[in-house]
């Protein structure tokens, strides 16, 4: 089975076929979400097993459920969510879904309508995004990183936050309405830390007071390894809610799409990703 792997750099190789656990499907992906999880594995800012089967969240089909699934969700297309609260980070802490036949924990899927679009394979930044609302609601809050969790959560939160302040740390940059591009941080109550920088910690610690909030998306049970004792932390998990697709269809236009995501059927045009997120065209590579 063919199946791109960590393996002292991003590569592809032919491993064995992962045998279904009881609480597990098997997936055959089609369109995998490049991400900066991704670039910070290519970069060295996280590290994961050799042999790591790598892709944290795409559009999937549910080949084979486990024992304990489900049996009806067999055939039909899904979202991976690249975190499963039972077993970790997918791609990371546990093998991902860029291999021909991928095996994840069930309660990563979120099964996909009939009608699907593909902008819906953004549901697990958007849903952190959603989730963060009920906690910066009329504050200031600062957002660090230049990813697609950085910008979604921008975006989301754009009549909720009183101020919202971007600090991004990459090099390409989209502009959203009601969002604020900083260099300093702003005046900030709240501090939502999208980036696996570690001058992020530096950063927080010098400029927090005692109590102020850190939110983190929780993509990974072992990050962030150390984080400032006197912050009031708060992880926020992709999950399945309702809303996320409502959300995707009247917020997320075309446009704001392609300029977050490109498209791609390369893997050396793709990590690193040249935008937030490359949609990676998994059935091309595997069939060439």
């Amino acid at each position: 089975m063919k199946a791109i792997v960590f393996d002292l750099g991003i590569t592809m190789k032919d491993v064995v076929e992962r045998p279904i656990n009881k609480d597990y499907v098997m997936v055959s992906p089609s369109l995998v979400l490049l991400t900066g999880i991704e670039n910070a594995i290519y970069t060295g800012f996280l590290w994961v097993e050799p042999k790591r089967i790598l892709g944290s969240t795409g559009i999937v089909k549910v080949r084979n459920a486990g024992i304990e699934v489900d049996k009806n969700i067999e055939g039909k297309k899904a979202i991976v969510l690249p975190y499963s609260k039972k077993y970790g980070g997918i791609g990371t802490e546990i093998d991902g879904i860029l291999a021909e036949n991928a095996v994840v924990p069930s309660d990563s899927l979120v099964i996909l309508p009939n009608d699907y679009d593909v902008k819906y394979i953004l549901y697990p930044f958007v849903s952190i995004g959603l989730q963060l609302r009920k906690i910066v609601r009329g504050f200031n809050v600062l957002i660090i990183g230049g990813g697609l969790v950085s910008y979604i959560s921008a975006l989301t939160l754009v009549g909720y936050a009183n101020r919202i302040y971007l600090y991004n740390d990459e090099g390409y940059k989209v502009r959203l309405y009601g969002v604020e591009e900083v260099k300093d941080g702003g005046n900030w109550d709240i501090v939502f830390a999208g980036s696996m920088r570690s001058w992020i910690r530096i950063l927080l610690q010098l400029g927090s007071k005692e109590g102020d909030i850190l939110a983190l998306p929780r993509f990974l049970n072992s990050w962030p390894s150390i984080i400032p004792t006197r912050l009031n932390v708060k992880f926020i998990e992709p999950i399945k809610m309702d809303g996320v697709f409502d959300y995707i269809e009247d917020e997320i236009s075309d446009k704001l799409f392609n300029e977050l995501v490109v498209s791609s059927d390369s893997l050396e045009a793709s990590i690193p990703t040249p935008k937030p997120g490359v949609i990676f065209n998994v059935e091309k590579i595997f069939m060439s």
